[in-house]
């Protein structure tokens, strides 16, 4: 930061430090004070002390989102190791399930993003009435699209795994593991959205801690109902699906708890959720909505290349579906602070602080790139041993190890791309996010995995070149938009 900057922040130091701090004799505090400005320098500080408050600030909301965000990904990288010692076909089969319940999740976790924003703006305006209003509207629309898509993935299940190419060894384990995780989807979209609005408020270390119980039931009931253990018996894929469906309502008991049965700001009562806002839920689905759009392209595109490298055959696929759990893991990295570029540039825009929502966004992403290029390097080098955790066949092992060091050469511009894309985000900006991922899954990822794999016949490794060159690509499009757009003045 140079020394013009930080005098700049300092100057409205004093009225970002009196903003309100909601104390509980709860375990639960949210820290609405999270949001301080750097306190004024005084004769002995520095300015890299300036500097260092800033770093400290983002970090302390960054870390419990990261955890978060990778303890849920451990419960599919969990879930295909332990079913990975099983075969290929049943690594196949829990890989093939992937995607389709992604896309299911991504439709409510894009609905969150306007619930997100506005949260934000409210607590950097102080408006804490408008804020518990969206804390309602956003669970009543969670249960009701949590419900719809957990029936549509249950009854269509065989349809849509054999859409997806299972193939004649995979197709009765991917049903039954697909039928498993829809019903887990509306336990898992109410502590999703608790889980965005909070952190919309500041607060990232609730949902942390759901996430850490849910994965503890995850793995231990895994292995038990995976292998069978005292007067259990081995159930293999199925046993997976039942573990997962378990600690996903575990985690669901936890998230109503944090959001009802707790003193803090946006605590509401039972009762209010039979109370709709239609202005309110207007407000958050048109934020959300383009997002929708987004993620739903994002996952259609993927869907799409899924089915194509589907048609490599078994072992390429379920090394694919490995390249496919390290990914999930990188974004895992990276979308924490995309989350803390969202929470920091709503609150700042909704205190009318333009310039600080530039400040922090600048921050977020240097940190957020440093940490990308440690990841990537690590992938890398050690690229083969992380393969080797997930199966022992050979075969599988040549092939995902390559795809392991595209991605290493991908997470940069993924880290770029999504904390940027938070910055809009947090703005109201939904609509380039819908753009760039147009561009980069439509046009470069499908098209051209088409092209790599049928016409050149570059197999797996043509599919994820495909796939470096759409993330560069959205990287870039996010990046114009954030340079020469006018977003921090958007209404939401």
């Amino acid at each position: 930061m140079k020394k013009e900057d930080c005098k700049r922040l300092n100057v409205s130091s004093i009225e970002f430090n009196n903003m309100e701090t909601v104390v509980s004799d709860s375990d639960l505090t949210i820290e609405i004070d999270s949001y301080k400005a750097p306190e004024r320098l005084t004769g002995n500080e520095t300015f890299e002390d300036c500097n260092f408050k800033i770093h400290k600030k983002i970090i302390a909301f960054t870390w419990p989102c990261m955890l978060e965000l990778f303890l849920i990904s451990m419960v599919s990288i969990v879930n295909l190791i332990m079913v990975g010692h099983l075969g290929a076909y049943a690594i196949s089969a829990v890989g093939i399930t992937t995607q389709p319940v992604f896309i299911c999740i991504a439709a409510y976790q894009a609905l969150n993003i306007g619930s997100t924003a506005l949260i934000s703006r409210f607590v950097g305006a102080k408006d804490y009435e408008s804020a518990r209003i969206v804390v309602t509207q956003t669970l009543i629309i969670s249960i009701i699209s949590g419900i719809t898509l957990s029936i549509v993935g249950f009854f269509f299940s065989h349809f849509i795994v054999s859409a997806m190419g299972a193939q004649a060894d995979t197709i009765y384990y991917a049903d039954l593991y697909m039928k498993y995780m829809s019903v887990g989807v509306i336990f898992q979209s109410i502590p999703t959205a608790v889980s965005a609005l909070l952190r919309g408020a500041g607060y990232s270390r609730p949902s942390m801690r759901f996430n850490i119980v849910s994965n503890i039931v995850n793995a231990a009931l895994g292995y038990i109902f995976i292998y069978g253990m005292w007067q259990i018996p081995g159930m293999g894929v199925k046993g997976a699906g039942i573990a997962s469906t378990i600690a996903k309502i575990v985690a669901c008991i936890m998230s109503i708890y944090t959001i009802l049965g707790q003193r803090h700001t946006l605590k509401i009562t039972p009762g209010e959720l039979l109370n709709i806002n239609t202005n309110m839920m207007k407000r958050i689905l048109r934020v959300g909505l383009g997002a929708v759009g987004e993620q739903l392209v994002l996952r259609i595109g993927i869907l799409v290349f899924t089915m194509i490298v589907t048609g490599l055959g078994t072992i390429p696929f379920a090394a694919h579906q490995i390249g496919i759990s390290i990914i999930g893991f990188t974004y895992n990295i990276s979308q924490p602070f995309g989350i803390a570029s969202s929470s920091f540039v709503g609150r700042s825009l909704g205190a009318g602080k333009y310039e600080m929502a530039e400040e922090y966004t600048s921050k977020i992403r240097k940190i957020g790139f440093t940490a990308s290029i440690i990841i990537s390097i690590l992938i890398f080098i050690f690229s083969k041993p992380i393969v080797s955790l997930y199966t022992n066949d050979p075969y599988v092992i040549v092939f995902a190890d390559t795809v392991l060091k595209i991605i290493a050469v991908i997470m940069p511009a993924q880290s770029s791309q999504l904390i940027l894309t938070g910055s809009l985000r947090g703005a109201g900006d939904s609509k380039w996010p819908l753009i760039s991922t147009i561009c980069g899954t439509l046009l470069i990822r499908m098209i051209l995995g088409a092209v790599f794999v049928k016409i050149f016949s570059w197999g797996l490794t043509g599919a994820w070149v495909a796939v470096a060159i759409d993330q560069y690509v959205r990287s870039l499009v996010i990046y114009l938009r954030y340079k020469y757009g006018n977003w921090q003045h958007i209404s939401i």
